[in-house]
This record gives C-alpha cells, sequence and structure tokens, in this order.
C-alpha cells in the first residue's frame, strides 16, 4: 500500500501541512522535527506525490542503469553501448552508481519505470531492496548472473570463456598456463578445461586475488623464477593485465616470445597496447543491443514471458598469443 503525507503526519505525531513543509524543505519547520520527519519517510519508503501521479499520466522514456561502483573498462564501455541503443529508440538513460537500495529509491523518486541493474553471480537481494523492489511497477532486467523474481535476466558464460581459452592455448602447444583471479565461474573453467587437455597442473599455477586488490607482483614473480614457469597467463580482468604487463616491462620480457597472455573482457583498449593483447569476453556492442531489446521490447505477460539468455563469450586473436 502506498505511504502517505497522512500516515507519515500519524507515525511522527505531527498534522500533515508540517510534513508537507518538511518534505518539501519549506520554512516554518524546525531542523529537529524536518530531520525526524524526513527520516521516518525514508523508513516508510515514502515516494513523492508528483511521482506517483507522473507514473499514472504515462510511461516515463528514461531507462534507469544500476551500476557497479568499479573501475573496470568494461562497465564504462558498456554504459557507452547502453546509451546509444537506448538513443537510437528515444529513451534517456539515467545512472545510478549508489548502493543498490538508494539507486531503486531514487529511480522510484524520479518515476523511471525500466531498470537495467548489473549484479553478479551470487548476489542475493537485502531487504531495503526487497522493499524499494515492492514499490516499483515497471520493467527491470538484471545482468551479469544474478537473479530476482519478476526481472528478466542475461547471465555471462564465463567459465565457457576460460574453458575456451585453455584450450586456444593448449591448441598452441603450451602445456603449463597460469589463472589469475578469483572468480569461482572462471576458475571452474580453467580446471575444466586443464584436465580435459591433460595439462601440467600444479596449485601455484592458480593466482586467487579478488578483483580490487593490487596486483599479486611478488607471487607472479616467483613463478616466473620457478623451474616449472608457466608459458602463458590467462588474467580475469584488465587491472591485473596492466600490472602482469609492467612486470614483463621491469623484466625485459616480451609477448609472445617468452610469455602469452589471454585477458577475460574484450575492450577496445587492449587491441591498441604496443603488443595488442589477446582477449576473450561478452561481445559489449551485443550485450547492449540484447538488454535494450529486452527493456524497450514488448511487455511481458507474466513470469513465464521473462527472458532469461546466457550470452556467450567471444576470443579475439591478437598478438600477445604465439604458438610454442
Amino acid at each position: 500500500m502506498k505511504v502517505t503525507i497522512k500516515d507519515i503526519a500519524r507515525a511522527a505525531g505531527v498534522s500533515h501541512p508540517t510534513v508537507s513543509k518538511a518534505l518539501n524543505g519549506s520554512p516554518g519547520v524546525s531542523q529537529a522535527v524536518r530531520q525526524r520527519i524526513l527520516s521516518i519517510a525514508e523508513q516508510m519508503n515514502y515516494i513523492p506525490n508528483q511521482a506517483a501521479r507522473r507514473l499514472a499520466d504515462k510511461q516515463t522514456q528514461t531507462i534507469g542503469l544500476l551500476w557497479p561502483k568499479s573501475e573496470a573498462l568494461f562497465f564504462h564501455h558498456l554504459s557507452l553501448q547502453i546509451q546509444q541503443e537506448a538513443a537510437r529508440r528515444g529513451l534517456d538513460v539515467m545512472i545510478s552508481l549508489a548502493d543498490p537500495p538508494r539507486g531503486l529509491r531514487a529511480f522510484n523518486e524520479h518515476f523511471v519505470d525500466r531498470i537495467i541493474f548489473w549484479s553478479p553471480p551470487g548476489w542475493q537481494p537485502d531487504l531495503a531492496f526487497i522493499q524499494q523492489k515492492e514499490l516499483f511497477h515497471g520493467r527491470m532486467l538484471l545482468i551479469g548472473g544474478g537473479a530476482l523474481k519478476g526481472t528478466h535476466r542475461i547471465s555471462v558464460d564465463r567459465s565457457g570463456a576460460i574453458y575456451e581459452a585453455v584450450r586456444y592455448l593448449a591448441a598452441n602447444g603450451h602445456r603449463r598456463i597460469t589463472f589469475i583471479g578469483d572468480s569461482h565461474e572462471k576458475q571452474l573453467g580453467f580446471t575444466k578445461g586443464i584436465l580435459e587437455q591433460r595439462m601440467e597442473y600444479h596449485e601455484h599455477y592458480v593466482i586467487a586475488v579478488k578483483e580490487g586488490e593490487p596486483f599479486p607482483e611478488q607471487r607472479v614473480a616467483a613463478l616466473l623464477d620457478s623451474l616449472d614457469k608457466p608459458t602463458a597467463f590467462i588474467v580475469d580482468n584488465q587491472s591485473f593485465a596492466f600490472g602482469l604487463l609492467k612486470l614483463f616491462r621491469d623484466r625485459g620480457l616480451r609477448m609472445p616470445d617468452d610469455y602469452s597472455l589471454i585477458v577475460y573482457d574484450e575492450i577496445p583498449e587492449m587491441q591498441r597496447l604496443e603488443i595488442p593483447v589477446t582477449t576473450v569476453g561478452p561481445p559489449i556492442g551485443k550485450l547492449a543491443a540484447l538488454a535494450l531489446s529486452i527493456i524497450a521490447g514488448k511487455e511481458p505477460q507474466g513470469q513465464d514471458d521473462m527472458a532469461d539468455i546466457e550470452i556467450k563469450c567471444e576470443l579475439h586473436v591478437r598478438k600477445s598469443t604465439g604458438r610454442l
């Protein structure tokens, strides 16, 4: 049930004109009372009436992006592609980098009725998000791997991506490959590829480090100095790739003469490096086009009409990989 100004007034023990003044920033209300009313309004998930009236009048022409606070260039390029696809359909895009519940609340207040939300595998909504979701009456698409009842979903075959990277390196004669990253899905793909290709495997060939943590330079350097050092690397993201490339430069190593490298995420920056880097990852243009076809397409009639699509990754071979 929608919360009204009278509900807030009743909870705060004040008149509804006082609540109206507090919510609109008008004079005539003390700062202490104003803050108490604003706090109660937030707890009750109050949405301003003007937003409700706008929603009742017509469908908005705005798509909301609930986007992660990440320095990964992939998200920058994907958001640009989504904005371009939206513009072709006459739609605007509003981006929120806030925590999901706060971002969803902002979209509710700004009468956004179509939302694209990047949610990683294993994501679970908290109570605050669920409360805001109950107030949202539009169309929502989850991209990345998360799932939520009543929403569309696009997942990414990360395991298959790393599996194909291992197969490609094996076909080019590599028998000792190191994976740098901490994604469970990607490690599964790596392990599957190593086992199927009957390649050499040592525990130290998997360097588990979470995205956002510093590049594990000392561990990689020790691996490069070992007797059973790898001939190729598969790296989870661009940040670790740049760290590895710096380590190669510091040691006077070159690709693909000394080592081969494949990086997860197909972003333009990888092909603009001095030695263009082989990548594997979801095609950004296709992902954006698919997202817009779902979020701006025909309205689903029920849960059975909700899209649930897994997008396959693509391998782009460049000069950072070679044959042994």
